[in-house]
């Protein structure tokens, strides 16, 4: 059979070309490539930007969980509480804590709260942030309270009362504060501190003192029993004057009620004596008057006090005064 024989007897159809490396295109066919390729294109949505969850507002139960949580902050957001009842911090003890911290970290969270304008106000723990400071610390652990103004003081006040971080004068204008700026009674004080309204009215009273005398008491070098001695003494100067004395003499408070109390007892003993020359030199002077009365014939006033005074002479004419002149000269001249 011929070569021309055979093509005349095939009847297959011609082979088709595949078309191979086209991919999705090839599997779908033409028109469904076609169909993807003029598809609209999808906006996705960009993610939502993170919110700090400190800048956002809570809900309560938010609000319990955050106050529950440790926060890490940058210690420069932190800010001294300017309602800080203590006022008085030792250098020494602070570089300790200092050095303290380098080796072990701070053990107890600070508390603060944020503020409005930006940052965080300390409420407790202004000492552990100070000697963190020194210790060259980036960031401390933080409590966050969202509490007001008043809340602030008062959980200020607990905290350092609890730990008797504050001195006695400290102590006291923190109590002040509470009952003149946000209108507390002693009792109420009290109460929200856990103390006697007794040792609450002792210690406000400890601001009676002069200025000499309570920054003594400040500055530990005399205690609160012996301001509350020296306030039975009443007046400013002898209060100085007596706290100088117990810190010179390293008087105890037994010591110095034994002090005052016979000092006292001077002071009755030479006010008697006084008393009683005062007495006799009016007595004195009352027979004086009367003596130089009959001399002269006239009335005579004679106004004494420590040995100095004035004479007074009366008369009623002139004759009486030349009379009276002419015997005061007889006088002097013997």
């Amino acid at each position: 059979m011929s070569t021309n024989d055979l093509n005349k007897k095939s009847t297959l159809p011609p082979l088709k070309k595949t078309r191979l490396g086209r991919g999705l295109g090839s599997l779908l066919g033409e028109n469904r490539s076609a169909e993807l390729d003029e598809a609209p294109e999808v906006e996705v949505a960009a993610p939502a930007p993170k919110v700090d969850p400190i800048e956002r507002q809570p809900s309560i139960s938010e609000k319990k969980f955050r106050e529950s949580k440790i926060w890490k902050i940058d210690i420069e957001k932190l800010n001294a509480n300017q309602q800080q009842p203590r006022k008085y911090f030792e250098k020494d003890k602070l570089k300790e804590l200092a050095e303290s911290i380098k080796v072990h970290g701070i053990m107890n969270p600070i508390v603060a709260r944020k503020k409005k304008e930006g940052g965080f106000e300390i409420i407790a723990g202004e000492r552990r942030w100070r000697a963190s400071q020194l210790a060259g610390l980036k960031q401390v652990p933080v409590i966050l309270k969202e509490i007001e103004d008043k809340q602030s003081l008062e959980l200020a006040i607990i905290e350092n009362v609890q730990r008797h971080d504050l001195n006695p004068i400290e102590e006291a204008a923190a109590f002040k504060k509470l009952m003149e700026d946000y209108g507390l009674t002693q009792a109420e004080v009290a109460q929200r501190l856990g103390k006697e309204r007794s040792s609450v009215a002792n210690t406000v009273r400890l601001l009676l003192l002069p200025p000499e005398v309570t920054q003594l008491v400040a500055q530990g070098r005399i205690s609160s029993g012996h301001a509350k001695v020296l306030l039975s003494v009443g007046d400013a100067e002898k209060q100085i004057a007596v706290a100088k004395r117990i810190v010179e003499e390293k008087l105890s408070v037994r010591a110095t009620e034994k002090a005052l109390k016979e000092q006292a007892l001077v002071a009755k003993a030479m006010s008697a004596k006084e008393e009683t020359q005062a007495n006799v030199s009016e007595k004195l002077i009352q027979n004086l008057s009367a003596e130089l009365q009959k001399a002269l014939g006239t009335k005579v006033n004679i106004d004494y006090k420590n040995a100095k005074g004035k004479l007074s002479l009366h008369f009623y004419s002139d004759d009486q005064l030349n009379t009276m002149a002419d015997r005061l000269k007889e006088a002097w001249q013997q």
